[in-house]
Parts: C-alpha cells; structure tokens; sequence
C-alpha cells in the first residue's frame, strides 16, 4: 500500500511540473519555463490575394476592376476586415482563461526559525541560567487540482526538522515528515462537468459566436463593395450615354449652323441648339462628378491608405452589366429555407440559446443542498539521532549513548521502506466525512433558476421572431429581383421606342415638317431611355446582391473561404 503511495506521489508531482514524453525530452524545459512567460501573440494575417498590391494592377493611370477583383482587394486591404479580425482572437483568449479553475497548483515552500526562551524548570532539560534553544527547519510541498466533475483532490508533503539543546528530546536532531491523500466531492450542488464546466461552455459558445459575427461583417462589407461597384459601372455607363447626347446636340448645332448660313434656317432657331449644347455639356459634367465621387468609395473599400485619393489611377470597371437569366433565383420556398439555414443571425441566436440552456441547468442544480462527501489518507515518519537517557536518574545525568539516524529514517517510515521487526512503520492515518449544508430559504437560488428559464423563452421567441424576418427579408428581394427584371424588359422596350420616335421627327425636320424644337426633345427622350435601361441592368444586379444576402449565400457565391483559425503562437502549448 506505502508503495504504491509514493508511486502515485511521483506521478503527481511529475504531472504537476509537466514531465515530457520521451519524444520532448531535449527541449521540456524550455516548454515548461515557456509557460511563465507572455504569450506569442500571432495576429491572424490578411487572407492572401495575388492582388493585393495595387501597383502592379495599375496599367497606364488606369486600374482595371471587375467584381471578384473588387471584392479580393477589400478582403486584403480593407481597414475594416482588419479590425474585425481580432475579435475571434479576443474570444480565444477569453476561453482560454476559463480553464483557470482547473488548471493544476504546486505550492513550495521553506520555512527556517530559532527561539531562545529561559529555562524556567529543571524538566525544561538546561541549566536554569541558561537558555532553552530550539531550532527549527520547515519544507512544504502541495499539489492541488480541480477537476471538472466537482472533485478536487491534494497531495500535501511537508518535512521538519528540529534541534534543541535539552537533554529531554528522545530524537535530536529529529526529522518528522508526513504526506496526506485527500479528496473532496460534492454530491449534489456543483456535481458534474454541467455545474463546475458552465463557464467554459459559454465562453466556447461565445467564441463561435464571435467567428459568427465576424462572417456577418465580412459579408456586409462584400455587398458595400458589391454595390460600390456597380454603382461604379453606372456612372460609367452613364458618362457615356451623357457624351454620346453631347456629341449628337453638337453634330445638330453644326447641321443647323450650315443651314443658317445658306439660308435655309432662321439664325433664331439657332440658339435653341445652342441652349441644349450647354445643357447637356452640364448634365456630363455633373456625371463626371459623381463618377469620381464613386471611385472614392470603391477606393475606400480597396485599400488600407489614410487618403483613398492618394491612389492615383482611374478605376476601369470591365465586368459587364448582368442580363437576367431564368437561373438567377430559386423558388420563393426554397430560398426561405436556404435563409434560415445560412443566415448568421440564425446562427448567432442559436448559440444564444444554447447558452440560455447552460444557464438553466447550472441555476436548476444551484437548488440543491450541499453534499460534500472528504476523505483522506495520511503517512508519518520520524527520524534522526536517538537519544538513549540514563535509565537511573533521566533528570540529572547526562545521556548513556546515541542511536545514528537521521531523515533516511524518516523517509523509511513514510513510504514503508524499514526492515521488518526493526521499526514500526505503520503510523498512518485515515478519514471520511460527509458534510450536509441546507438552505432554510431557498429563495434566491429559485428566483435566479425562474430568471434564467425567462431568458430562455426570451431567446427561443426571438429566434423564432428572427426566423419570420428572414423569410420577410427573402420575399421582399425576391420581389426586387422580380420588378428589377420587369423593369429591364419595360426600359429596354421605352429606349427602342424612343429612338424609333427620334428617326421619325429626325425625318419630319429634314422634311421641313418639324421643327428643331422636336428633333431636341426626341434626342432628349432617348438619352433618358438610354439612361433608364442602364439603372434598370445595374438595379437588378444589386437587387441579386441582396438577395444572396437576404438568403446567406453572399460568400459562397463569391468563393469566399473565412480563415477562423486563431493562431495563438508556441507559447500557448
């Protein structure tokens, strides 16, 4: 039985310094040493884009620009995909520190005193003039851990040694040593990994939480860039439709200055022309404008520089406008379900609601009385040189002889090592208890019980709730997409009719039917038609943007791969 006590004191206090397989054994100390020391913080690095650097985009002052181009460049360069990066990070750390609790303690300690007191009878073994001395050497060794099912168990060593300068002590100098086994589990209140493991539970919940959060920003900054684009598109689009209404104003203005010139027009009808010349020349430089105004968001979006403006090329977008297809969007029934299986709010208040439960079991088993079930084992031994007294007169005279001995003694009859019939070994010790604490009241713990099954309801209302604004959310861009596509037919039809109108009265005027006042308004109605289909192409690829947003498909769409990997660095080992 000794033996195998001081087998499990070993394996104890080996666990407890961290002893390393026989595969690290050339560097265990430097990993042990490693703990005490602050962590290797390895910040995530941006995901790798093989066009992250914007220079090596830029050709001739221009940065060519298409969607998946668009959206890489703000995964790796955005300030804000950064920030939010080391949120999952924060979390790690957060569940790390959780394990506090349970995480095994060795406890040293060394302990060296002298007292001199007078002798103030002759039992106290000195001279009565003289001073009764006493020296005294103390070593502890503790080892404790909590374990997650409600146990916690100690192993305590300690060793004293003691020398004194009366003629009384049957053992001086004397060792005594003693080791004891105890344990104590509770029973009932803080039973189980579901009571004691409550905060680590959350926290991992808490942690997936916040890799979710940080999906759900990572999309909202894939559709700001998606819309930014083609806004940008737009704007491009519309600079041309704006220069190519310029250039026809233009083109009638020099027609009708020929005919004044030979007479065949009043040098009056003239300046309706020029009006419009200046008119449109103002309507493209107002798109002018806004153009820049939107390669200033996009640049934004695109690069980590204080001053987007500080890139200095002209964004080129090359990705075409899309045409609908019959493909673009599942049935209504169908995207609801998609929705509620990806959208990260769903997600999110699942995990909430996980937590809820935790709460609720932890409160419901804090209703329980306190049980606590102690017991213990304990091995003593004592050492040192033995003091034979004169049998005689054991007051007066001085010791007959000395037995050697010293702290081998001690050890021998700790663990059991003396030789049989010499000594005796057995001075052990055991105990058991069982502990019972009631409440009387038991208020506070219901009332902390009834709050945390509120909470629960709460949050299974609320994702119920969620669940039924999603499907709102996915009807309301599938109607966008639809009337978006209607509209394309519609504008597409409006811009073929306006510039059938424009040849008509083009002719009429050639004709001398019409006049230039006519030609101007049809140029202007078809410019307008023009302008209408692009917005109409442009609106309903950003209505699909929002639809696999409303559906959760953002980034699977766009091949986006979240690293939620939280490098913590070797010191986390």
């Amino acid at each position: 039985m000794k033996r195998v006590s001081i087998i499990a004191l070993l394996t104890v206090f080996t666990l407890a310094a961290g002893a390393p397989s026989a595969s690290a054994q050339s560097n265990w100390i430097t990993n042990f040493l490693n703990r005490y020391k602050p962590l290797d913080v390895t910040f995530p690095a941006a995901p790798p884009s093989p066009q992250q650097d914007l220079a090596n985009m830029i050709r001739s002052g221009q940065l060519p620009l298409s969607v998946n181009d668009t959206i890489s460049l703000v995964l790796s360069n955005n300030l804000d995909v950064g920030l939010n990066r080391l949120s999952p990070l924060l979390s790690e750390y957060t569940l790390l520190s959780t394990y506090r609790p349970f995480e095994p303690g060795l406890r040293l300690s060394a302990t060296a005193s002298e007292s001199r007191t007078p002798s103030t009878s002759v039992f106290s073994g000195v001279p009565v003039t003289a001073a009764v001395v006493q020296l005294s050497d103390s070593y502890l060794a503790s080892f404790t851990q909590n374990l997650q099912s409600g146990t916690n168990l100690a192993v305590n060593f300690s060793l004293n040694r003691s020398s004194t300068n009366t003629k009384f002590a049957t053992y001086n100098p004397s060792w005594t040593g003693s080791i004891q086994y105890s344990f104590l589990q509770h029973l009932a209140r803080d039973f189980g990994r579901k009571a004691n493991a409550r905060p680590i539970r959350i926290a991992k919940n808490n942690q997936d939480i916040s890799q979710v959060q940080f999906e759900q920003q990572v999309i909202n900054l894939v559709v700001q860039a998606q819309k930014a684009y083609w806004d940008l598109v737009f704007n491009a689009e519309d600079i041309k439709v704006k220069q190519r209404s310029m250039n026809l104003a233009q083109k009638t203005l020099s027609d009708n200055q020929v005919q004044v010139n030979i007479g065949t027009m009043a040098p009056i009808d003239l300046v309706q022309a020029e009006s419009e010349v200046a008119s449109r020349q103002e309507a493209l430089i107002v798109s002018t404008y806004t153009q820049t105004q939107s390669e200033d968001q996009v640049k934004k979006l695109i690069t980590a520089q204080a001053d987007p403006g500080m890139v200095l090329a002209h964004l080129l977008p090359v990705q075409p406008m899309k045409h609908p297809e019959p493909t673009d969007v599942p049935p209504v029934e169908q995207a609801i379900r998609i929705a509620l299986e990806n959208r990260t709010e769903m997600r999110q208040l699942d995990l909430d609601l996980k937590n809820r439960q935790i709460e609720v079991d932890y409160t419901k088993n804090q209703l329980l009385p306190s049980v606590d079930l102690t017991g213990s084992f304990t091995q003593t031994g004592l050492g040192g040189r033995q003091v034979i007294l004169n049998p005689s007169n054991p007051f007066g005279a001085d010791p007959t002889g000395y037995i050697p001995g010293g702290l081998s003694d001690t050890f021998g009859q700790l663990f059991g090592f003396c030789s049989a019939g010499s000594k005796t070994c057995n001075f052990t010790a055991y105990s058991a208890g069982l502990s019972i604490q009631i409440p009387l009241k038991n208020r506070a713990a219901q009332a902390d019980n009834a709050r945390a099954l509120t909470d629960k309801r709460i949050a299974e209302n609320r994702l119920g709730s969620t669940a039924q604004q999603i499907a709102l959310d996915v009807r309301n861009t599938l109607t966008q997409v639809e009337m978006n596509r209607a509209r394309i037919e519609a504008a597409q039809k409006a811009r073929e009719l306006a510039e059938r109108r424009l040849q008509s009265e083009q002719k009429k005027f050639d004709l001398g039917a019409s006049t230039i006042r006519f030609v101007l308004e049809e140029q202007r109605n078809v410019t307008q038609a023009q302008t209408d289909e692009i917005a109409a192409l442009v609106n309903y690829t950003k209505a699909l943007v929002e639809f696999d947003r409303a559906t959760g498909m953002t980034l699977k769409k766009n091949n986006i791969q979240l690293d939620k990997t939280v490098n913590t660095g070797p010191a986390a080992n």
